[in-house]
């Protein structure tokens, strides 16, 4: 039988005519559905007994205690990775800075065992010191000129550098074979032992030269101990025809502090300019706090390197005249040949042509001499 046969014979038995067939071809191309995976349960390891050997006595307790436990595994030993080492000038710069805390904390701590208590008994010597509140002002200069032409019959001049960069052992011309009153000080030894020959007759007391850890622990010191200037120039048996300069470093320091609580004069060195003119409320209120103390030294100021050349100092140094009143004491006239002295090692106040800043400077010396005879007298008269 044909296939055309069996389907109208198909189409005849539900009453239908093989004439409404048609055949189709299919182009549809289908696919197998995928297989879901299903988790299957894991695959237990069988246990492998093992022969144990037979308890003691007293190990039933133990033995007990471990059934149905499993042994951990074997732990693996894994290497550590390796620290690298630091570089050889950070372990260097390490072994320096502990010698430097070591060396520090030894200076603090004899620092601390000598560290005396209570005001000494005020030097009989005359105290006169040169502040300034910015640096660049000549004082230093000043200081040794005033080293070199104050003098009272019967006694010496001391010039004392009470600042770090250690620049008056150059105006007066002196050799450092000392090591200074720095470094004195923090062996604890007396300054008396310490002092040079200065220009005309002078002594002078330099500063020294100390490490920036001695500086420091120096200064430290000098804030705890407020009487540490007056305790020194008390031990060095000054008698009262000494006169001592003081040279301080400039603004508000340490060393300023201890010059103000021992100086009879004060001599604020200033320049015609307005940076200075600035400045003198600083320094006046810092007067002002010594008075409130009852520390009242006799103030006075002087112009320094005064260009009268230039309009402008003039008329800085009129503004000062009328802010100063009589507390002006001076005008130092500006000369370059003071400055160049220096560099040869010489003593401008001693040459046989005096220039006209050095006929300032020796005229404000003996102004000061003036005020020094008179407070004696007013001394003399209280007593």
């Amino acid at each position: 039988m044909k296939r055309t046969d069996d389907i109208s014979n198909l189409f005849n038995r539900f009453g239908a005519s093989a004439d409404s067939y048609l055949e189709f071809g299919s182009h549809f191309e289908y696919k197998e559905k995928p297989l879901a995976l299903v988790p299957t349960a894991p695959e237990r390891v069988p246990v492998v007994e093992v022969d144990q050997p037979a308890l003691q006595p007293g190990d039933q307790a133990s033995a007990d205690s471990l059934q149905g436990v499993e042994a951990p595994l074997a732990p693996v030993n894994t290497p550590a990775p390796a620290t690298p080492a630091a570089p050889l000038r950070h372990l260097l710069a390490e072994v320096a800075l502990a010698r430097q805390a070591d060396a520090q904390a030894r200076n603090e701590e004899a620092l601390r065992q000598v560290l005396p208590q209570g005001r000494p008994a005020k030097t009989r010597a005359h105290v006169i010191a040169l502040v300034s509140a910015k640096g660049g002002v000549g004082k230093s200069t000043l200081a040794s000129a005033l080293a070199t032409a104050l003098r009272i019959e019967g006694g010496q001049t001391l010039a004392i550098d009470l600042d770090p960069q250690n620049a008056l052992q150059h105006h007066l011309g002196a050799e450092p074979d000392v090591a200074g009153l720095g470094y004195a000080s923090l062996k604890g030894e007396n300054w008396k032992s310490l002092l040079l020959a200065g220009s005309a007759g002078s002594l002078l007391l330099p500063y020294g030269s100390v490490t920036e850890d001695e500086r420091r622990t120096l200064e430290r010191y000098l804030e705890n101990d407020r009487y540490w200037l007056a305790r020194q120039l008390a031990s060095m048996d000054l008698n009262e025809n000494d006169v001592v300069v003081l040279d301080t470093p400039p603004g508000r320091t340490a060393y300023l502090t201890q010059a103000l609580m021992v100086a009879d004069q004060v001599l604020v060195v200033l320049t015609a300019d307005a940076a200075c003119f600035v400045t003198l409320d600083q320094m006046e209120h810092l007067l002002a706090e010594r008075a409130a103390l009852g520390q009242v030294p006799l103030c006075n100021y002087v112009i320094n390197q005064f260009d009268s050349s230039r309009l402008f100092c003039s008329d800085m140094h009129e503004v000062l005249k009328r802010r100063l009143g009589s507390r002006l004491l001076g005008v130092v006239t500006l000369d370059h040949a003071v400055g160049e002295a220096l560099a040869y090692g010489q003593n401008p106040l001693l040459t046989a042509e005096s220039s006209q800043a050095c006929r300032d400077m020796l005229l404000l010396s003996d102004r000061l001499m003036a005020q020094l005879k008179s407070m004696e007298a007013a001394e003399s008269y209280a007593s």
